[in-house]
Formats: C-alpha cells, sequence, structure tokens
C-alpha cells in the first residue's frame, strides 16, 4: 500500500489544485500565501500524542509552560511509558493538568505498553482510519487529537478535522456564511478538496 504524505511536490500541487477551484480559495490562498505546514517527525506516536493532549484546549504559551513543568519531572525528557505509569497521579497534577488530563496521559502510556499505539516503523503503513480507530479506542483521546497526529506527526495529505471550530470559522469566513458550518456540510464540501484535505485545512487555520 503506497500512502500519500507531504511533501514539497505535493503541497505545490495542492495548492495549485485549491486555488484552481474557485475565486474564493484563490483569494484564500494569495491573502495567506505559501504554505508552510510543519512536521514534528522527531516525536515518536507515543510522544506525539503526550503533547497534543497536553496543548489541547489551551492558549499555546500557556500550554507551553505546564507541558515543560511536566517533562521537568523526568529531567526535561518525554517519560518512558512505564516509567510514566509509576509516577503519582497528584504529581503530575501539580505540573498545571487537570484531573482528566492526567487520567489520559496515564491511560496513553498505558496502550503505549499494550502496543495499542503503534511503533514508528508499523503506524508508517496503517491508513488514516486504522490509526483513528485504535487511538480512539483509548479514553480520552479523540478523533481530533488522533486526526492531529496525522497531519502533524505524520504529514498525511488528506485529513480534514471536521470538528475543529477554527476551521469551521475558516470556511464561514471563505464562502461569507452567516453562521457556522455543520460538520455534515463541511464533510461534504471537503469531498470537492480530496486528497489535498490537510492543506485546505491549513489554509482554512489561516482564514480569519
Amino acid at each position: 500500500m503506497v500512502i500519500k504524505t507531504l511533501s514539497d511536490l505535493h503541497i505545490k500541487e495542492s495548492v495549485e489544485f485549491l486555488s484552481s477551484l474557485d475565486k474564493d480559495w484563490e483569494c484564500l490562498i494569495k491573502k495567506v500565501g505559501p504554505c508552510h505546514l510543519k512536521i514534528s517527525s522527531e516525536l515518536s506516536p507515543y510522544e506525539s500524542l503526550l503533547k497534543t493532549i497536553a496543548y489541547q484546549q489551551l492558549h499555546a504559551k500557556a500550554a507551553e509552560t505546564i507541558f515543560k513543568r511536566f517533562l521537568s519531572l523526568f529531567k526535561g525528557n518525554f517519560p518512558k511509558a512505564d516509567e510514566l505509569i509509576k509516577t503519582d497521579p497528584i504529581i503530575i497534577r501539580r505540573s498545571g493538568f487537570s484531573q482528566k488530563k492526567t487520567e489520559t496521559l496515564l491511560l496513553i502510556a498505558k496502550a503505549s505498553l499494550n502496543k495499542i499505539i503503534p511503533e514508528e516503523k508499523e503506524i508508517m503503513y496503517l491508513n488514516d482510519d486504522e490509526i483513528i480507530e485504535r487511538l480512539t479506542s483509548i479514553k480520552g483521546v479523540g478523533v481530533w487529537t488522533a486526526q492531529m497526529l496525522l497531519i502533524f506527526h505524520l504529514g498525511r495529505l488528506d485529513v480534514l478535522p471536521i470538528h475543529d471550530l477554527s476551521i469551521k470559522k475558516g470556511f464561514q469566513t471563505l464562502k461569507r456564511l452567516n453562521t457556522l458550518p455543520k460538520p455534515k456540510l463541511l464533510l461534504m464540501t471537503g469531498e470537492i478538496w480530496r486528497p489535498y484535505r490537510t492543506i485546505a485545512s491549513w489554509y482554512l487555520w489561516r482564514a480569519n
């Protein structure tokens, strides 16, 4: 199975494709400029999940402060899964995490030990739906979180987070809608953007 991931060629092709769809996309891409989607490929899938959960629903600066405190518990490094499981949840919460996030971090560590979270050499050969199914079996890990891993860790080319508020606002701006679009509308409209929905998402995030 050949799974397409981001490359300079794919980004160039996708930007040209989206620009050709209609005037709205052409104007948005001109306004935002070239796509510079950064991939955090230096992290393992397990580490990427920990970081995504830490940053979820927080302002980036606040999340960074909390996450640094968390890493300081492990000498500034990402904890190994067995090391994290042995850590007192109260100590983890002192970093600034809520009880729910603390529980999710520990469940991610457990899932890593149980091989639910694929290792790098395995995940590269799984399709998007297979990865989402495995990751969302972990309590506290939703589809959005799995999609962020697909985009920012694996560089998958055709991911559209239809429940993302910024994506909804971006599409509302793009099409000058009076109200936020429903996820179903985004899903249906997004079919036109295949197979470059990740790049479409990147531009929608910057539409406002």
